[in-house]
């Protein structure tokens, strides 16, 4: 699925919690672009992985991950 952000053109891909790493941007609940950090995963031995706090239903909802799209001039 593409969108547009002002000036930004990005695809967003469903998947698993667990394939996030640092680096990785995602679309929030919010509907906010936020890159992750090595501080915002954690992982817990009772709740898992979790990503800015959230376990996302201990991995049971995908994070929407976003890659973004290079426009030709």
């Amino acid at each position: 699925m593409k969108e547009r952000n002002g000036q930004y053109q990005y695809e967003v891909e469903n998947v698993h919690i667990s394939t996030i790493q640092v680096g990785d941007t995602i679309l929030d609940a919010d509907g906010l672009l936020k890159t992750v950090c090595r501080n915002n995963i954690s992982i817990d031995r009772f709740m898992g992985r979790s990503l800015f706090g959230d376990t996302y239903c201990l991995g049971t909802i995908p994070v929407k991950k976003v890659r973004f799209v290079l426009r030709a001039k």
